[in-house]
């Protein structure tokens, strides 16, 4: 019994230590792992976590004007794995593009501020990948690479229902499709399977939507009948779930049904899809 308590005590004293050298390291200045991660961007910056993206469209709108020979700014934040942030501050002014790179808050990078000058960016896509790399710049050339291979996970697939009652059902780890004909009817295909191309394409837009992030959802609606989200992804050995309604006009909301739509978008073009029958009816 005395054994057993000394071990309880030496554990608390241990685990107050490690929480009191915690506590000491952030006085000394040094950021709080994660820190800044979970905030939304700013309008005029762009981040990425661990491979996922948020507000990608800005750095597109950067490049078409940098392209089009019109001054702006924006911000790509990128973090490591422990969570410090490396900024890289772009600018276009008089048809010059310039790029600082902020590497002071890594606590294993070089902690320090670096300037290049460069000559344009351009934007190239694949179905694999989607790089953007700096024209003419000295001893720095790619900015960021966004890789959407499925092939190069270990595990992915995913499950959505959507629509009136979430009748509508898209799932390929089960490899089933359910369609609802909005007659009382559905039909169903039970050996569904999206083509290579047709995942990259899915997976990509999840990476764009960030699906890894923090998401506050909301799946209360006062209108009837109304639309119901739900949606399963498994990526390797993790599994991430989201429930929303139509109702939900938050960014989350408005950014996971801009990603069901692009799902549908995808989906509707599917060869398998399209002999199945048109809707019947339409829910009132």
């Amino acid at each position: 019994m005395f054994k057993k308590i000394t071990s309880i005590v030496l554990i608390t004293l241990l685990t107050v230590f490690i929480s009191g050298c915690g506590l000491d390291k952030g006085v000394a200045g040094d950021q709080p792992t994660n820190s800044g991660q979970n905030k939304k961007p700013a309008s005029n910056e762009v981040k990425e976590i661990h491979g996922m993206m948020e507000n990608i469209e800005r750095l597109n709108l950067f490049v078409e004007h940098v392209q089009s020979g019109k001054d702006d700014k924006v911000r790509l934040t990128r973090y490591t794995d422990e969570g410090d942030p490396i900024y890289h501050d772009l600018a276009n002014h008089d048809s010059k593009l310039t790029i600082q790179i902020d590497t002071t808050e890594d606590k294993f990078g070089q902690g320090e501020v670096t300037t290049y000058v460069c000559k344009g960016i351009q934007k190239q896509e694949s179905e694999t990948e989607t790089k953007y790399i700096l024209e003419q710049c000295p001893d720095f050339t790619d900015l960021l690479t966004i890789s959407y291979d499925v092939d190069k996970e270990d595990y992915f697939a995913f499950e959505l229902k959507y629509g009136v009652g979430k009748q509508n059902v898209i799932d390929t780890k089960g490899q089933k499709l359910i369609k609802d004909l909005q007659n009382g009817e559905t039909v169903t295909v039970s050996d569904f399977q999206f083509s290579k191309s047709e995942m990259n394409a899915i997976y990509k837009r999840m990476i764009f939507s960030n699906y890894l992030g923090e998401k506050k959802l909301s799946k209360e609606c006062n209108q009837k009948p109304y639309k119901g989200y739900e949606m399963n992804v498994w990526i390797n050995s993790g599994e991430q779930h989201f429930e929303w309604s139509e109702c939900d006009k938050s960014n989350d909301g408005q950014e996971m049904n801009e990603l069901v739509a692009n799902i549908l978008e995808i989906l509707r073009k599917n060869s398998t899809y399209q002999t199945l029958p048109e809707v019947k009816a339409q829910y009132e």
